[in-house]
């Protein structure tokens, strides 16, 4: 019995989305358990209005304290004490809508035998963003993290038991998909490519230099908690990587110039992000929700 786990927080406007397309792949004896946390808006209403197929069930735990991983958390006990703790299992953010197929290829490879953590390929819908962030994103699609890794920006992570079990309850970080990252060697982290997990990104560059700063803060965060190892290392060479693409496409020399500025802006941001207190640590984006 696979499940899925889908912390929430303030996401009414694409919660709805996100199960629609989790339940059309169309998974027997699929438990989804949504966990709407410290939400302002009518996000676990939104969930329950969901039609749900009789081969699949959803349950919602609504919690007022706030925190991804905290929700993560309540979300396994609420499987555990249902008698649910059932694999393989996706961890899967609130605001990600999966292509057709995409579900039962993350199922069916982090089924095989041996742990594993297998992600979706991201696929950055940039359609209603600023000139900036599209050039980003231009930029970043040849970061090598979002095609040979994961977790890796998708916003989804599918492990076995076996796999879910290389660690306990999640601590109060914010990058937990890197938490989850170093529990694994990098020949255990696959991304499956050609199956696609829609990320919208932010629209404004304002936004996308916010969640940079975030991500970068939750990085020093886990370097403290989880060490990397050498047998973990990915981030290595991803400048060049990128700049080696790019000037193979000198029409991209812009959209490299752009990402090489943010990756420098985030590092000059981070102190302020690191000073901040309860939900706004996270740096919600809220303008590609909508």
């Amino acid at each position: 019995m696979p499940t899925v786990v889908i912390p929430a927080y303030n996401e009414g406007k694409g919660i709805a989305r996100c199960l629609r397309a989790v339940l059309a792949d169309g998974v027997d004896d699929l438990t989804v358990v949504v966990i709407p946390n410290a939400c302002r808006d009518d996000t676990a209403t939104q969930a329950r209005a969901v039609e749900v197929p009789s081969n699949a069930q959803i349950l919602i735990v609504e919690t007022q304290e706030g925190g991804k991983t905290n929700a993560i958390n309540l979300g396994e006990r609420a499987l555990r004490d249902a008698g649910l703790d059932t694999y393989p299992r996706l961890f899967l953010d609130g605001d990600i809508e999966l292509a057709a197929g995409t579900l039962r290829a993350l199922f069916a490879e982090a089924s095989r035998s041996g742990a594993r953590v297998v992600a979706a390929q991201p696929k950055f819908e940039t359609s209603r963003s600023d000139l900036l962030v599209r050039l980003y994103y231009a930029a970043d699609c040849f970061n090598p993290y979002h095609l040979t890794t994961a977790p890796n920006g998708s916003g989804t992570y599918c492990v076995s038991r076996e796999g879910r079990a290389r660690w306990g309850e999640f601590p109060n970080i914010i990058a937990d998909d890197s938490y989850v990252e170093r529990q694994f060697t990098r020949a255990e982290r696959i991304t499956a490519l050609g199956f696609f997990a829609i990320v919208r990104v932010p629209r404004t560059y304002r936004a996308l230099r916010a969640i940079s700063a975030r991500k970068r803060v939750g990085n020093q965060e886990l370097d403290q908690l989880v060490p990397l190892r050498k047998d973990q290392h990915d981030a290595t060479g991803t400048f060049g990587s990128v700049g080696r693409a790019c000037l193979c496409r000198p029409w991209l020399l812009p959209a490299f110039a752009v990402w090489a500025m943010t990756k420098w802006l985030e590092r000059l941001e981070r102190g302020k992000v690191a000073k901040m207190q309860g939900m706004e640590r996270w740096q919600q984006d809220t303008t590609s929700r909508d």
